[in-house]
């Protein structure tokens, strides 16, 4: 219908700029969209805006760095076989999981900070983290995998005191955790004091900043030999 408006003398040249055009269309549809910037930032981080300057101010996304689990919580799983998933013999069980510093497969995690809490939501899982500010333990606590913990600032310091950690039967596994958390830069370095059983180790957790990711919807499926479900598409662990 285009080549109607044209001339005979110049109907060739019309149809042959109108074909461009399409065909120019076209490489703009089917052009792929952007990766997500998880996928693309495996070998560096590319260049971000730094943080805010006040070191009380952590809200936002902050990505750990890949990290073995805490004491006691065995050790990390094997990446998954390739091929298409199967149920029988897996070992992936959707539960919990401590995370300390937001450690963990080295997946985003969202610093959410209220006047009364600081919540971490990990996209791995959808794991949550609540830390209780200006607040004390209560007397019992109901153990839980990331236990119960009590937050206040000292200084530029976040520092974080935990207990009620819950072991896999839902027992108390008498662990104490203090943590201080503070921003160096584009990172949050957790330096954290852990004693289980009266046995203290010492470990360092680092996030780096990374206001280019978002917390995306990340769903377990038990009875997989893959690890994740991304955007109902199956996805293994190093993504």
């Amino acid at each position: 219908m285009a080549t109607k408006f044209c001339s005979t003398t110049a109907k060739n040249r019309c149809q042959s700029t109108f074909a461009g055009a399409l065909f120019g269309l076209f490489l703009i549809a089917s052009a792929p969209l952007p990766a997500r910037a998880t996928d693309v930032a495996a070998d560096g981080q590319p260049a971000l805006s730094p943080p805010p300057a006040d070191p009380h101010d952590i809200e936002g996304v902050w990505k750990p760095s890949r990290s073995a689990p805490p004491p006691n919580q065995g050790a990390a799983p094997a990446a998954p076989p390739s091929g298409p998933p199967v149920v029988a013999g897996s070992t992936l069980v959707c539960a919990p999981v401590q995370r300390l510093g937001g450690a963990g497969g080295g997946m985003s995690n969202l610093w959410v900070v209220g006047p009364k809490e600081i919540v971490m939501i990990s996209e791995e899982d959808q794991d949550v983290r609540k830390i209780y500010m200006q607040s004390r333990h209560p007397k019992n606590p109901e153990p839980q995998p990331n236990g119960n913990s009590i937050g206040h600032w000292d200084g530029d310091t976040l520092v974080v005191d935990s207990i009620g950690f819950s072991d896999a039967a839902g027992k108390d596994k008498r662990e104490h955790v203090v943590e201080r958390f503070r921003k160096q830069g584009s990172r949050m370095v957790d330096n954290a004091i852990i004693t289980i059983n009266g046995v203290t180790t010492h470990q360092t957790f680092n996030s780096d900043w990374r206001p280019d990711l978002q917390v995306w919807e990340n769903v377990c499926e038990e009875g997989y030999s893959k690890f994740q479900i991304i955007n109902g598409k199956l996805d293994d662990t190093n993504s």
